[in-house]
């Protein structure tokens, strides 16, 4: 498959969206009873339940975005990969054990499709 990264980071936070829902289940029906406006506050794992979720959607976000730049350019800009190793690394030394090495992963290959393919 030539182009992937951008899928593959879709996929990342697609998981990191229904593992939020099934695992904050709780909070997040708690926002809701407590009427929404300020109800992340309102939990003790409110926050980390909105930013956990929110994250997955940022991840796919730049996975959309990053797929349409392979398929409309061919190439990914240079930075893109080095952005997600760094965040990456950072991820793997403070939460090891955690699906950030996904991230890393993907970012190496989004560094090697930062160069133009060689014909």
């Amino acid at each position: 498959m030539k182009f992937w990264v951008g899928k593959a980071l879709v996929f990342i936070g697609g998981i990191h969206i229904v593992y939020g829902v099934y695992h904050f289940h709780c909070e997040l029906l708690a926002f809701i009873r407590s009427g929404v406006w300020n109800a992340a506050v309102k939990e003790t794992d409110g926050p980390l339940a909105f930013w956990f979720i929110g994250i997955g959607f940022l991840a796919a976000l730049l996975g959309f975005l990053t797929d349409w730049v392979e398929k409309k350019v061919g190439v990914l800009p240079p930075f893109l990969g080095r952005v997600l190793l760094i965040y990456s690394i950072v991820g793997v030394i403070l939460l090891p054990v955690s699906g950030i090495w996904l991230i890393l992963i993907t970012s190496v290959f989004a560094i090697l499709k930062s160069q133009p393919e060689k014909k």
